[in-house]
């Protein structure tokens, strides 16, 4: 069995989303330093690195972090590589195996920027008409590999809508770095707290 961690590190370079807020970690108490054992404080946004957005995050009635269906952050899913320079179009899409139900994973070759600690605002990401595409297509959830789905100063963030919207979960900010295209079983648990609109997840691609 091969495991693939997706998953950005978690530390103070990572890039945060439009200069935000970046995660501080402390250790308020050191083996090294004499302390009986090792604890560790970790203060970030719940759009931190890898991270799963439920509909919460844009949709006021939307399902949470508690609420939001598991098999949309669990179960198997597809690989699938995009050889795009501008955002993905609906014509993008439209070859592709994309099913009812189906958790698709897009890898636009941008893992390289979740090593980064400058935010880079060209990134790839959806096109309107992309996001209803696969909305239409009623598939369970979307990843990509860097930190939105909806373009950089976008206004009314309408792709993040169009899928959220319909109950659909994205998983942003994957890192699939010498990932085949193909099937996978994938994990990415949110965090469990209320009124939770996204949260770090540990992301991994188990082959079947």
């Amino acid at each position: 069995m091969k495991i693939y961690d997706i998953t950005a590190t978690i530390s103070e370079n990572l890039p945060p989303y439009g200069g935000g807020l970046r995660p501080v970690i402390t250790h308020p108490a050191q083996m090294a330093n004499g302390d009986a054992y090792n604890i560790s404080k970790i203060s970030f946004s719940t759009h931190t690195g890898t991270h799963a957005d439920t509909p919460y995050h844009f949709i006021a009635d939307g399902t949470d972090c508690i609420t939001t269906s598991l098999d949309r952050f669990y179960g198997p899913c597809k690989v699938m590589t995009l050889n795009v320079k501008t955002h993905i179009t609906k014509a993008d899409l439209e070859n592709l195996d994309i099913q009812e139900g189906d958790i698709i994973i897009f890898n636009t070759g941008q893992s390289k920027y979740m090593s980064q600690a400058e935010f880079n605002e060209n990134f790839i990401a959806l096109t309107v008409e992309a996001a209803e595409y696969l909305a239409e297509k009623k598939i369970k959830t979307i990843g990509i590999d860097y930190l939105s789905i909806d373009p950089y100063g976008t206004r009314g963030y309408n792709a993040h809508k169009a899928l959220l919207g319909k109950g659909i979960a994205a998983i942003e900010g994957l890192v699939l770095d010498g990932v085949p295209d193909g099937n996978y079983i994938i994990s990415a648990l949110p965090l469990k707290y209320p009124n939770g609109d996204g949260s770090p997840v540990r992301a991994i691609l188990v082959e079947v």
